[in-house]
């Protein structure tokens, strides 16, 4: 039993975490390196009108408010969904985390932006606190390591072309 509660799944540049002191909480570490600036990274990862450019979940994404601490939006999912967010933490230039109320649970998404000798790192975290990794998997799909990994680059291209 002890040993179906531990999972350690490492990839390139990822972790996914199911803890076996916290079973509840799932996590999930991407970073990538871009020659862009730091407010370049910034400004694409706060314009919610371009998440759909690169976030494989979003057809389209709206914000109510300024993005800022407090601020709630909405987001269109691929499946017609809309599901609300809101911004739980932020600090200009540097990062913010989104909370999104599911039905079985909570998942977080944190993006972060550090300046680099030659750009920037973007770092995206993903927790889900709640029922059972297989309700994470079910709103995020199968591999979501891959998915993050894929619209980390998806970010890099936009920012570098």
């Amino acid at each position: 039993m002890m040993r179906t509660l531990i999972l350690l799944l490492s990839l390139s540049f990822s972790t996914f975490v199911f803890s076996q002191s916290n079973a509840s909480k799932k996590e999930l570490i991407k970073d990538i390196e871009s020659t862009a600036t730091v407010e370049e990274a910034w400004q694409l990862l706060t314009d919610v009108a371009t998440w759909k450019q690169w976030d494989s979940h979003a057809i389209d994404a709206k914000i109510k408010s300024d993005f800022k601490e407090k601020g709630q939006g909405k987001l269109v999912t691929h499946n017609a969904h809309i599901v609300d967010f809101a911004i739980i933490e932020f600090e200009q230039d540097k990062t913010y985390t989104l909370r999104h109320k599911l039905s079985s649970g909570t998942l977080y998404i944190k993006r972060s932006v550090v300046p680099t000798d030659v750009g920037s790192k973007l770092t995206v975290e993903v927790w889900y606190k709640g029922l059972s990794p297989k309700n994470f998997r079910k709103y995020m799909g199968e591999d979501y390591a891959t998915t993050l990994e894929n619209e980390l680059q998806e970010v890099k291209q936009l920012l570098e072309n």
